[in-house]
């Protein structure tokens, strides 16, 4: 059998040389361990900040139709469509709340509107606000008198985060967000991995107030004919 015989000196100068190695190699693992990480959080950064951005947004209440006409002989009571916008998820499109009442420039008030106007909960039989599961909602009004009805419409709701984040990246959003009980200013530096180690203050959005009309008005009926006498 053929036995290699190193001197001393030079078995240490291949452990030294194997050390470097192996510790050189370690080096590279951690470098792009490193490396990986901070694309991780670039990314997780980049995603919190585009969806803190969609909540930071105002939300606004848009009317097709501004002003419209009722017989008050129909059957069927006026209807304005009111559409939100900038409603994230589907939470806050089942639990937008609308305010519905008479304008302050309105010259006339409907017939038995009650004070204080009206909410997507505290309807009457004669007006009311219909939601629809997408967010929108369709007011309707069931008018017996003649005249040119201005009303004013504004929406509020609480905004949810999303619920397919992990906790630590609702934490992470709702650090952006300033939402964090005691935290002051944006950023997500919290070390709280879980929703129980802190708590999140609730987000309440409200749009501004917009206007529209209601003109009723009688259509139809007898129409009187001139007499005429031929001779």
């Amino acid at each position: 059998m053929l036995k290699l015989f190193l001197p001393a000196g030079n078995k240490s100068v291949v452990y030294f040389i194997l050390y470097v190695v192996l510790i050189t190699e370690l080096l590279i693992v951690i470098t792009e361990r490193d490396e990986l990480e901070e694309k991780e959080h670039a990314i997780r950064d980049k995603m919190i900040g585009s969806i803190a951005a969609s909540y930071k947004q105002p939300v606004l209440l848009f009317i097709p139709v501004t002003e419209s006409n009722h017989n008050i002989r129909s059957k069927e009571p006026s209807k304005t469509i009111l559409q939100p916008l900038g409603l994230v998820s589907d939470e806050e499109k089942l639990n937008v709340q609308f305010r519905v009442d008479v304008a302050e420039e309105s010259r006339r008030t409907p017939p038995n509107w009650p004070d204080g106007g009206i909410t997507s909960d505290n309807g009457t039989d004669k007006y009311s606000i219909q939601k629809n599961n997408d967010g929108s909602a369709i007011f309707l009004a069931d008018l017996t008198a003649t005249g040119e009805y201005v009303f004013d419409v504004f929406f509020e709701v609480e905004r949810v985060l999303p619920t397919y984040l992990t906790d630590e990246l609702l934490i992470a959003l709702a650090e952006e967000l300033d939402l964090i009980e005691g935290a002051s200013g944006g950023g997500h530096g919290s070390a709280a991995t879980s929703l129980d180690e802190v708590t999140i203050k609730p987000l309440i959005a409200k749009s501004e107030t917009e206007g529209f009309t209601v003109i009723a008005k009688v259509v139809g009926g007898v129409q009187k004919r001139e007499a005429t006498i031929q001779f």
